[in-house]
């Protein structure tokens, strides 16, 4: 395998992904004059976005073609998958698609550490990381969008919420319905997991029901997850690693508020302590409003109650 295919794989005739600490996504469309790009996510900073644009300039000019990108696909709107929007789109003039939920977040990128930190945040989340240059859409995406390429080729989509509002998954089939699916965050890989056994999520609830989504698909060759490497085929043993971090989250919640009443707080530090996750300023906001979106589902079905005592707010057993 020479240098550039290692930095730029093919994983069907017209599907590429750039593995990257952010994966993106490269559909083409070859046609008369430039080939058509399609990129999927843009990665975190400028200094991502000129890697992913001279990996496709080294792609293109080896194959002897010219190439123009049509649009970025954002599969949602946090900062480490749209945060090269904005230098893309000036150097090159493309469109951005994103799905109508995720719309505020690229537009007015101060939503973002907003959302997390619950009202304005501190100067420690308002960061490149939590706040991206804000870009312009051209174009809103949903399950009912379908992008026709040549040869009996399409871009379909596949809401995931869960983790973010209306993450949407963008599916490349070819035309004997085999599919690449670029999942974004609606799928953690065994060494995301290994890193992060809490990753960031608004509704664990609803990202279990994009779990069961993703394992619908068929006649599914690849599956490029938003961080780590890509799953070939068969998904189960990453949708049951998923669903068991997301179980064993929600359990060790409540066996700890069957100890007695806890406040948030407290259950951030013992969750943290048994998870043997050392909390620095950024992880503690994170997992801390993974930890919330896992207490308000368990008290919508019954599983907690809140107690307000001597102004304090406890979680309690029910």
């Amino acid at each position: 395998m020479s240098e550039l295919s290692k930095k730029m794989i093919q994983l069907m005739p017209g599907a590429y992904v750039i593995p990257s600490s952010t994966n993106i996504g490269v559909i083409t469309e070859k046609g008369f004059g430039k080939t058509k790009v399609y990129l999927i996510d843009s990665g975190t900073t400028e200094i991502d976005a000129e890697y992913i644009l001279s990996i496709l300039d080294e792609f293109f000019e080896q194959a002897g073609e010219k190439y123009r990108i049509k649009a970025i696909i954002n599969t949602h709107g946090h900062t480490d998958h749209a945060g090269g929007n904005l230098f893309i789109q000036k150097k090159t003039g493309c469109q951005v698609w994103i799905s109508k939920l995720e719309l505020p977040y690229i537009e007015n990128p101060e939503l973002q550490a907003t959302d997390i930190w619950g009202g304005t945040p501190p100067h420690e989340i308002q960061t490149a990381y939590f706040r991206p240059q804000p870009s312009k859409a051209s174009k809103i995406i949903n399950e009912e969008t379908k992008v026709k390429l040549t040869g009996g080729r399409s871009i379909t989509f596949l809401t995931l919420p869960g983790h973010s509002f209306e993450m949407t998954a963008v599916i490349y089939s070819d035309k004997e319905g085999k599919k690449v699916v670029y999942a974004g965050d609606g799928i953690f890989t065994r060494g995301e997991l290994s890193k992060f056994w809490i990753p960031f999520m608004n509704n664990p609830l609803k990202f279990m029901k994009g779990l069961e989504k993703l394992s619908l698909l068929e006649n599914l060759e690849w599956c490029v997850p938003g961080h780590g490497d890509c799953i070939e085929k068969n998904l189960s043993e990453t949708i049951e690693m998923d669903s068991l971090a997301i179980l064993e989250t929600k359990q060790l919640l409540l066996n700890l508020i069957a100890e007695g009443r806890k406040t948030s707080g407290e259950l951030l530090k013992e969750v943290a302590d048994l998870n043997e996750i050392k909390l620095g300023f950024g992880q503690s906001v994170l997992i801390r409003s993974t930890l919330k979106s896992y207490l308000a589902a368990m008290h919508d079905m019954g599983l907690v109650k809140v107690l307000i005592e001597n102004n304090t707010f406890y979680w309690c057993k029910a």
